[in-house]
């Protein structure tokens, strides 16, 4: 699973990294479902002066996914979520690995 993050107006990137270390990576990284995240800071658009359409970009290895929509549900999770949603709009992808 790919996910894009743009922070949401006023949000200081030092507020929602700190959340994400302290609350959300550490939760996420512990569900049955996940075998592997990453999140990584978007510095810029190669070849392009001007700004990336996203902030951050996370990468879950998902070795569940029907597994991952029940992990989600759970209500430590959503209230996640939830905070999650008040730093940033969120892009969610599921992608398949092929080469």
């Amino acid at each position: 699973m790919i996910v894009l993050v743009r922070l949401k107006q006023g949000v200081a990137p030092e507020d929602y990294e700190r959340w994400v270390l302290e609350s959300y990576a550490p939760a996420v990284k512990g569900l049955p479902s996940v075998s592997g995240w990453r999140n990584h800071r978007v510095a810029g658009l190669l070849g392009s002066d001007e700004g990336p359409p996203y902030d951050y970009v996370v990468t879950l290895e998902v070795a569940d996914l029907a597994g991952l929509g029940e992990d989600m549900g759970g209500g430590r999770m959503r209230a996640l979520l939830s905070e999650l949603h008040g730093y940033a709009e969120v892009t969610q992808l599921v992608a398949e690995r092929f080469a």
